[in-house]
């Protein structure tokens, strides 16, 4: 009978070798399809936030006695940045309601606060995964303005006027038709929103011209005992 001939030294080094360098290839795709794949969930998960926070900043201006960008944001900090956009109401027994929208940069989050001026506000829901977010005042007047970033080509040549409307909150906010301009920045979404208060006259009507009424001898002309009657002549 013949020996059977194992394998080299140098045959189990180039064939572990083989299995080695195999495996590392392995590892590193499924290392990319699981990041790519944390990746995209992460992306859809901020455009759902910013989406969500997009509706929020209008269902809540609509509601609004006042929209405004405070000169220090609820938790005292300067707000010249504009990181923080707040909210004021009251009900009909003149009780006060405030809120605000806070950006925390090194967290990538917007949290909403309940608050009251001169009190630690109240942490309530949270925006994940937003990247930027600044808030500036416009007057009215900017919307017609070329140079601003308000500017709203539909308004250009009009003769829009300013309005304050001085409510009793110590000059902390005021109401009136001025703009809040929000821009939103998340991975894949950059957005920008005007707002402006609920009780805002942000409205506008167009008067027509109807066509005349007709001369007194073509009206028509109605008998007794509420009978149908045709212009000019009765039956």
């Amino acid at each position: 009978m013949r020996a059977q001939r194992g394998y080299t030294l140098i045959e189990v080094l180039v064939a572990a070798s083989i299995a080695l360098v195999a495996g590392w290839l392995l590892v590193r795709l499924c290392h990319a399809a699981v990041f790519a794949a944390a990746h995209l969930d992460a992306r859809s998960n901020a455009r759902s936030a910013a989406d969500r926070l997009h509706e929020r900043l209008l269902s809540d201006a609509a509601a609004a006695w006042s929209v405004f960008v405070p000169a220090a944001d609820a938790l005292g900090a300067s707000n010249a940045d504009g990181h923080e956009i707040d909210f004021v109401s009251e009900d009909g027994a003149h009780n006060e309601f405030w809120w605000a929208y806070d950006f925390e940069a090194s967290a990538s989050r917007v949290t909403k606060y309940a608050y009251t001026p001169g009190s630690p506000p109240v942490a309530g829901d949270a925006y994940e995964g937003i990247t930027g977010f600044s808030a500036r005042t416009h007057p009215l007047t900017d919307l017609e303005n070329a140079a601003s970033d308000a500017y709203d080509p539909l308004f250009a040549g009009d003769a829009l006027a300013d309005a304050d409307v001085p409510f009793d909150w110590g000059g902390l906010a005021v109401g009136g038709n001025h703009l809040v301009r929000v821009a939103i920045a998340a991975p894949g979404v950059e957005r920008a929103v005007s707002l402006s208060s609920g009780t805002a006259p942000s409205h506008f009507s167009i008067v027509v011209d109807y066509t005349p009424p007709p001369p007194a001898a073509e009206r028509p002309l109605c008998v007794k005992n509420r009978r149908a009657c045709r212009s000019g002549s009765s039956y």
